[in-house]
């Protein structure tokens, strides 16, 4: 593996000022330049905001935060390929025909995103991606020593 694709969960708490000791402490371990979000991570942050009022009190600092989401990000924002898509959609009729449950669209796009990257899932929605072939990472109970990355 040769890099980490952030869920929109991990984000989250990384930008919260009392977010989990052990993720935050794992992301600033972490190289950035091997950290990589999703443009679904922006378009899930894009629908929070937009189903607000446009005069509710945290609309503007939650854009804020958005947009410096993006900036930091902005050459590690990984969008959705043909490939991507196709792996998603074999992803998806493979776990529902294992499992009778058809699985989260967002969830299993993500990792067919990092299936296709060659980069762990880091997400705490670990069972909605476990039977994808995703190398899942949990940063609130996983020990980052048994996701070794390459050089």
């Amino acid at each position: 593996m040769i890099g980490w694709l952030l869920d929109t969960n991990v984000t989250s708490e990384m930008a919260r000022a009392d977010g989990d000791a052990r993720v935050v402490a794992w992301a600033e371990a972490q190289d950035e330049e091997r950290l990589y979000i999703s443009i679904l991570t922006l378009g899930a942050y894009d629908k929070g905001v937009n189903a607000l009022p446009p005069d509710a009190p945290a609309r503007a600092r939650i854009e804020a935060s958005v947009a410096a989401l993006e900036a930091r990000f902005a050459s590690r924002i990984v969008s959705l390929s043909d490939s991507i898509v196709r792996r998603w959609g074999r992803i998806s009729g493979a776990v529902r025909l294992a499992t009778g449950l058809t699985p989260p669209v967002i969830d299993t796009l993500l990792a067919a995103t990092a299936i296709e990257h060659d980069v762990y899932l880091a997400t705490r929605n670990v069972k909605d991606v476990r039977d994808t072939g995703a190398a899942v990472f949990d940063p609130w109970h996983d020990d980052p020593a048994a996701f070794p990355l390459a050089r």
